[in-house]
């Protein structure tokens, strides 16, 4: 008989351990859902965020491309009214001027129509199909970039040596 005690305590004993068990495993899968929830309402958040984050971007660049277009027409108008000027005297010259005035305009009404995604396309697609070109401007844009920055820092020098 006390075999069968000990058998029963041990039923007794092993029962609890399955509840504890089972409660354990409730608790773990009630703890996965509601991490599992958190992440995804950390996810939509973050997403959220970035999609208002590309939104304003999108709309600062477009601000941004607007002001350089309104320029680019100012620049273009000046040419204009300079050919017109000259245009008795120097009329190659003058050609040349409306002729440098028309093509500023085009990208005017480029940079007003497409947003700054579709510029990049479009500059992608002429350096693959003028590279020449696009290296040669990039080359003679680097030369201004230097000179100017030589003349900057000759300025800075200038005026710290004044003082």
């Amino acid at each position: 008989m006390p075999q069968s005690k000990s058998k029963s305590t041990k039923n007794k004993s092993a029962q609890p351990d399955q509840k504890s068990s089972k409660r354990i495993d409730q608790a773990k899968e009630k703890t996965k859902k509601k991490d599992k929830k958190k992440v995804s309402e950390a996810k939509e958040e973050t997403s959220k965020s970035i999609n208002e984050t590309k939104q304003e971007t999108s709309r600062m660049a477009k601000q941004q491309l607007q002001s350089v277009a309104h320029q680019i027409d100012g620049i273009a108008y000046a040419l204009v009214k300079t050919a017109d000027n000259i245009a008795d005297d120097q009329t190659w010259v003058a050609d040349g001027a409306r002729h440098t005035a028309q093509a500023l305009e085009k990208v005017s009404g480029s940079l007003r129509e497409n947003d700054f995604g579709g510029l990049v396309r479009n500059f992608e697609d002429y350096a693959r199909k003028q590279p020449a070109v696009v290296l040669g401007g990039a080359a003679i844009a680097g030369f201004f970039l230097v000179k100017f920055l030589k003349n900057s820092t000759g300025h800075v020098e200038e005026d710290s040596s004044g003082d």
